[in-house]
């Protein structure tokens, strides 16, 4: 729900505050809409036998939790590819063209796709025909099944694939989280991107934990076949993992673009001060033992309203009492003072 809320004001920052979106949102969004659709598998998992002993199943809950899990699976291949590249695309629009971290995000770029697109096709087609990836627990004879990489028979290449995805992710995870780092020394970085980058980097920190915890996990049960073949027993820890690793990352990639103009639209409106009426008074002279005929103080409302001054042809004092005549002849104005 996080991940949804934080992409959500992304996209209305992107699209109609600095009206400047790109492929990065793009990507986001796609890595959502997969991580979404895995984690929904996994939550319907847990009730067809994930957490429990495999033995402890029957034929029909095994083969259930393998097709949801099959689900999840490819879908985590998809997701962890795609919000990686956003993160790239999204550096790639900080740096100048031509310079060295710049062609350094194109190439990974390039480099993440690959990756991405060769375990998605292994993770959504580990057998032919791909049904046979969760009916192989009716199966009595396995040698003629065509299985590969995530669906393999032999559990060597079995654990191989799991742990060389695990692997190549969380070093990908730590080359993306230390490129932002350079623009926090840049001399012209003012204090706010500064901390915005801080923000990054610890944010950044905590995916590349859990993708470590996921891997530590993988390397551990040999991706749930040690120290028996039970995936629905010790794999409920590698998929928290992943799960919590790509949601996590969303919400990285997102932060960062909405949180600067919610601030400054926030202390925008806190610190704004509505103006009703301004008044604003000036001073020329002030009368001297009370008035002199030719001195005039003034006070004047700046709006619609004339000065007496402007409308007086003359005045005069005699004795206590001051009075204005106006030009049309008309008395204007009287004051009379007691000493």
């Amino acid at each position: 729900l996080l991940s949804w809320i934080t992409v959500a004001f992304r996209l209305f920052v992107r699209f109609w505050v600095i009206r400047a979106p790109g492929w990065d949102d793009l990507f986001v969004v796609l890595s959502l809409l997969t991580m979404s659709v895995g984690l929904g598998s996994i939550c319907i998992s847990t009730d067809k036998g994930l957490g429990q002993h495999l033995l402890l199943l029957d034929l029909d809950q095994a083969s259930a939790f393998l097709h949801s899990f099959y689900v999840f699976n490819g879908s985590y291949a998809m997701s962890t590819a795609l919000i990686k590249i956003s993160l790239l695309l999204q550096y790639i629009r900080l740096y100048h063209r031509g310079t060295l971290l710049y062609n350094i995000c194109r190439a990974l770029v390039v480099f993440v796709a690959l990756w991405g697109v060769a375990y998605s096709i292994i993770a959504w087609v580990p057998c032919v025909p791909v049904s046979d990836y969760w009916t192989v627990i009716y199966e009595q004879d396995i040698s003629g099944l065509r299985c590969y990489g995530y669906g393999s028979q032999y559990v060597a290449a079995f654990t191989a694939t799991y742990e060389s995805h695990a692997a190549v992710n969380m070093v990908l995870d730590l080359v993306v989280m230390a490129l932002p780092i350079p623009l926090y020394f840049e001399p012209g970085a003012r204090g706010r991107t500064r901390m915005g980058l801080v923000g990054v980097i610890v944010m950044g920190t905590i995916v590349n934990v859990f993708s470590v915890w996921r891997f530590a996990a993988t390397i551990e049960h040999k991706a749930g076949t040690y120290p028996t073949f039970d995936p629905t027993w010790y794999g409920p820890i590698m998929i928290v993992m992943a799960g919590l690793e790509t949601a996590s990352a969303c919400i990285c990639a997102s932060i960062p673009i909405f949180w600067g103009p919610m601030v400054a639209s926030a202390s925008h409106v806190l610190g704004h001060i509505f103006v009703t009426k301004e008044v604003h008074v000036t001073t020329e002279h002030r009368f001297g033992d009370l008035g002199s005929n030719d001195t005039l103080g003034q006070l004047e409302m700046q709006g619609t309203g004339t000065s007496m001054k402007a409308n007086t042809a003359h005045h005069a004092r005699a004795g206590s009492r001051l009075e204005w005549v106006g030009k049309d002849g008309v008395q204007q104005h009287c004051e009379t003072w007691t000493r």
